[in-house]
């Protein structure tokens, strides 16, 4: 009897490691990319996801594993994931969605137009379904622009006129079709909504320039310097924006960000030499922004001799712009050398318009005893600083800064010139009109002040 128990508790158990090992042996493994294609830091990354679907094959770790793989554009692999996600969990509409991005995104997009009618007949009537559902109406008209189906593609835009992104891929077609005249109207409409829209105000300018209205024209080149980004327009990219920080090289720039604000400066050193180095070989930008971000670090440390070892680390890759070039300045005249470094820094200041840089050539030049030129390199770096206020519509700051430039440097024309544009954004019709008259006083053929001088006073 109990030779017989035993021999029946044997038989559970081998049946029962059977069941284990056949169920473990029929789930399906992942496909990832070559190794050899992977940055190896989303390499090291993505192996704890790997090994948890491994172990749990459920739909929450595949659509994890996947979501991964999307951020770092290997959609082929990321679509083998969320079809897994299907599988084990059939009515997740996320899933297909994605799968549906995926198909976009490779090139089959009569599959993906497939699955994106599918979910648009939900009859769902939640905000957040009517939201999927115009993203998926705008997916599938974007599809129609890619196989160049273009009546069938402005037909899905104009039935989601709710929907801004197919507002601006309307107007585009519109524009494209020589029809700015209807295409204005759109883009009017959506202004109303976001006045200050970068990507509308551009259509708004090519519309006009296409009608040839040229006064028209002038204005919204005028809005455009102070645009914004104010709305995603291109909502398919963006979404796989916070997968693709969560991992790689993308994850430690987002890190190294937040630790360059309180970290000790030898220790985000000693990080970025590590980021460097475990970046060495691989094709990358993000080798190139962490050794800027290594200059900075090094600069304000105070170590010239590191720097130019750092700046001759960027020439060796072929980068060479103003803003290595000035490092060099700046390390070449803690050496002691000032006079190289203006030299330098003047090559560095003829290759850029950024505020900041012409700054510290000022300093560099006041270095070197060429106080004169100093102060007409601050000059213009008070005049950059107030037309970056001015482009952010920060018209108060604007204007002290180039009142700033003007009490340095009241001979520069440009300066007038972009006072007249702010007072004139400031409503101050006057002191606009004022002010391209000095530019003109200084230079009679600056030929945009004329053109101002022509709108505020057309009589005479």
């Amino acid at each position: 009897m109990i030779v017989r128990v035993i021999a029946i508790v044997l038989i559970l158990e081998l049946v029962a490691c059977g069941y284990l090992f056949v169920q473990r042996a029929s789930r399906p493994e992942p496909v990832l990319p070559e190794q050899s294609l992977m940055n190896p830091l989303f390499a090291e990354d993505i192996q704890p996801l790997v090994e948890q679907v491994a172990q749990t094959n459920n739909a929450y770790d595949w659509m994890r594993l996947g979501e991964a793989l999307l951020g770092q554009g290997y959609y082929s692999h990321a679509e083998l994931c969320f079809r897994q996600v299907v599988e084990l969990m059939p009515e997740s509409r996320l899933a297909e969605s994605r799968i549906a991005y995926c198909l976009e995104r490779t090139g089959r997009t009569a599959e993906s137009s497939e699955i994106y009618h599918e979910l648009n007949d939900s009859p769902d009537f939640s905000r957040e379904a009517k939201r999927e559902q115009m993203q998926a109406l705008y997916e599938i008209g974007r599809n129609a622009l890619r196989e160049e189906n273009m009546d069938e593609a402005e037909k899905l835009f104009r039935q989601n006129l709710g929907f801004l992104p197919a507002r601006y891929q309307l107007s585009k077609l519109l524009i494209r079709t020589d029809r700015a005249d209807e295409a204005s109207k759109v883009i009017n409409e959506s202004l109303q909504q976001v006045p200050g829209s970068l990507k509308f105000l551009e259509l708004q300018l090519r519309a006009y320039q296409q009608i040839g209205d040229l006064k028209q024209a002038e204005q919204t080149a005028q809005r455009l310097e102070r645009a914004q980004h104010t709305i995603p327009l291109h909502p398919g990219s963006n979404f796989i924006e916070p997968f693709r920080l969560q991992y790689g090289i993308d994850q430690r720039v987002e890190e190294f960000n937040q630790k360059i604000r309180n970290g000790s400066l030898p220790a985000l050193e000693a990080e970025l030499v590590k980021l460097i180095e475990l970046l060495e070989g691989y094709p990358s930008t993000h080798r190139q922004i962490f050794l800027m971000r290594l200059l900075e670090v090094q600069h304000q440390q105070k170590q010239p001799r590191k720097m130019l070892e750092t700046v001759q680390l960027l020439n060796n890759m072929g980068i060479s712009n103003a803003d290595v070039l000035m490092y060099q300045a700046e390390a070449t005249g803690i050496l002691g050398d000032w006079n190289q470094a203006a030299i330098l820094g003047r090559r560095a200041g003829t290759m850029s318009k950024a505020a900041d840089l012409h700054q510290r050539l000022a300093n560099i030049l006041q270095q070197a005893g060429k106080s004169e030129e100093s102060q007409l390199e601050q000059a213009l770096a008070y005049r950059l600083e107030a037309m970056d206020y001015f482009r952010a519509n920060e018209l108060t700051e604007a204007l002290n800064k180039i009142e700033l430039a003007l009490k340095i440097n009241p001979h520069d024309p440009q300066s007038w010139y972009e006072r007249g544009l702010i007072q004139e954004a400031r409503r101050e019709a006057k002191a606009s009109i004022s002010d391209f008259q000095e530019c003109l006083k200084r230079a009679p053929l600056h030929g945009r002040a004329r053109q101002k001088l022509a709108e505020e006073q057309p009589a005479s």
